[in-house]
């Protein structure tokens, strides 16, 4: 039975979906390299295929149709990745820890999986209606997240008064840089980009000291 686009997200924790992840992972990489080297209205189903060492009829057990190829890379961006903000952030002590956790997971994920940004944002066209709203309600649920820990600092006093949807929406931009702007960050050092990203959103943030 072929996975649809809803369950490479919803259900993934499934034993029998479990055990095909790697798989999934393996056929994302593959699709980022071709899709970096052709575009991806110039891949083939059969060139994936060939490349990933696998039978077309063994790739149409993970899609359903081509575009499912680009969504399979997308899917790859979020997964799981509310859920490791919440536990993280729900682990620190303070509002200022819990921001900058959370800040940390998230900032991680998207400069590890900058080549598949980079394709979503290139070849967004090319997604369906339906995915195309999902990414965007996966986005904004994760700002919401950072919003609401942002509220709650502004309201104990231990933040200055912001826009916390604007300053989420900046953080989630600030995350998506090694991906719109590689050529300039392609020779930086992650810990040293990731540490001027936080010095940025907690200087709007920290109330200056008398």
């Amino acid at each position: 039975m072929t996975d649809t686009p809803q369950e490479k997200i919803s259900g993934l924790k499934r034993p029998r979906q479990a055990r095909s992840i790697k798989r999934r992972q393996h056929l994302s990489n593959v699709v980022v390299q071709l899709v970096q080297e052709k575009g991806f209205d110039a891949v083939s189903v059969n060139e994936v295929a060939k490349r990933a060492s696998m039978s077309v009829g063994g790739l149409y057990r993970h899609i359903e149709t081509k575009s499912d190829l680009l969504e399979m890379v997308c899917d790859e961006i979020n997964l799981d990745l509310l859920e490791e903000i919440q536990e993280v952030s729900a682990k620190q002590s303070g509002i200022e820890a819990k921001l900058e956790a959370a800040i940390r997971v998230y900032w991680e994920r998207h400069w590890d999986v900058a080549p598949a940004i980079i394709i979503a944002y290139r070849e967004y066209q090319s997604l369906s209606e339906e995915a195309k709203e999902r990414y965007k309600n996966q986005e904004k649920i994760i700002a919401t997240f950072f919003g609401d820990i942002i509220r709650a600092g502004v309201l104990i006093d231990v933040f200055q008064p912001v826009d916390e949807k604007l300053l989420a929406y900046e953080i989630v931009l600030l995350a998506h840089m090694r991906a719109l702007k590689g050529h300039v960050m392609k020779d930086m050092d992650k810990t040293e980009v990731l540490k001027e990203h936080l010095k940025l959103i907690f200087a709007r943030l920290l109330r200056v000291q008398d």
